[in-house]
């Protein structure tokens, strides 16, 4: 119907010729025809058609914007842009289903770096570092401290961080400034000559101390602290090192000391074994002559008791006559001992007689 309605210019529509026929044969002009009215059933189904194909798009968008990311590196917890709250569990990596209205707010689930050190030193963090540290000893001096640790978030309070502290980054900025406060006042804490003689026992101080706060109150874990230099002013360390030199100077004349002292008391108990043994040595040659001595005291007694009482018995036999007794003895003497050894003398009267008789 429209188009029929629709003319071109220079040109005569076909109506407008029957018209001009009619009336140049002398008859009345023609009754326009009647135009079609629309239909109701196309316009229903027009109508049906572009309801599917909204409904369609609508919930192919509330589709697509209603999951959410966390990539592998990431915590999420679920943002509503209607209530302007925050759920309380924690989402790790992975996608979910959110509503359109909804997304992540996103925090680190690696190990982040806090470093306070030269800036020249920081090229290779992500997160840029901050200048090293500066504070003062115990005793007044300005020490300056490079160090470095990492904090990883608890994944069970990612929520309570972001309700006390913030979104990330501005808890990070927080943790910064909190370790600054708590390292610059653990430092007042040592004087300069510890920092030079006991740094391990300072840094694992303060290591204690900053994991101890942030399990506590920034609800994250301390990994990896590492106290690297201490600077002091050049006057200090310049007599701190002498100092440290004569100190080991005097602890190797210890060491001597001590080695000659351990030498002389070696040779000294070595000596006292030595004497003590010499000393047992000769106790026991003693008591063993003097064990042999009563054995053969005890033996010769014994030997002339039965000597004795074999005499006794002789002499009896003698008719108790001494001088037989004597004769018998000389003769036993004689015959017992050794013949190339025994000289016999006689008398010159003794020889006379026998030679006369």
């Amino acid at each position: 119907d429209i188009a029929d309605s629709l003319t071109v210019p220079g040109s005569i529509s076909a109506e407008g010729l029957c018209s001009a026929a009619a009336m140049r044969l002398g008859g009345q002009e023609p009754a326009p025809a009647a135009r079609p009215g629309p239909d109701a059933s196309d316009f229903m189904s027009n109508n049906r058609l572009g309801a599917a194909i909204s409904f369609g798009l609508a919930l192919a968008i509330v589709l697509i914007y209603g999951f959410g990311n966390v990539e592998v590196t990431e915590y999420g917890l679920n943002y509503s842009l209607v209530t302007r709250k925050v759920d309380h569990n924690t989402y790790p990596a992975g996608r979910y289903w959110i509503g359109p209205l909804n997304h992540f707010l996103k925090f680190p689930s690696i190990l982040t770096t806090i470093q306070f050190s030269d800036l020249s030193m920081q090229t290779d963090l992500v997160e840029g570092g901050d200048a090293t540290l500066k504070s003062r000893t115990k005793d007044g001096l300005d020490v300056s401290i490079e160090l470095s640790f990492q904090y990883q978030i608890i994944a069970d309070k990612v929520h309570e961080l972001y309700t006390n502290l913030g979104p990330y980054p501005d808890f990070h900025k927080l943790f910064v400034r909190f370790a600054i406060d708590r390292l610059t006042e653990a430092a007042t804490a040592y004087s300069a000559t510890e920092f030079f003689t006991s740094r391990t026992i300072i840094g694992k101080s303060m290591e204690k101390e900053l994991k101890k706060d942030f399990n506590d109150r920034l609800f994250s874990n301390v990994y990896s602290f590492q106290l690297r230099t201490v600077s002091l002013p050049n006057e200090f360390e310049s007599a701190i090192q002498e100092t440290e030199v004569m100190r080991q100077d005097l602890q190797v004349a210890d060491a001597e000391q001590n080695a000659t002292r351990v030498s002389l008391e070696t040779q000294l108990i070595q000596a006292q074994k030595r004497t003590k043994v010499r000393a047992n040595k000769g106790e026991a040659e003693a008591a063993a002559v003097l064990l042999a001595n009563k054995a053969d005291i005890e033996q010769y007694v014994a030997m002339q008791h039965k000597s004795a009482d074999s005499y006794g018995n002789v002499l009896q036999e003698l008719g108790s006559s001494e001088g037989s007794m004597l004769e018998y003895m000389q003769a036993r003497i004689l015959r017992d001992h050794p013949a190339d050894k025994t000289v016999v003398g006689m008398s010159m009267r003794t020889l006379t007689t026998n030679v006369g008789g």
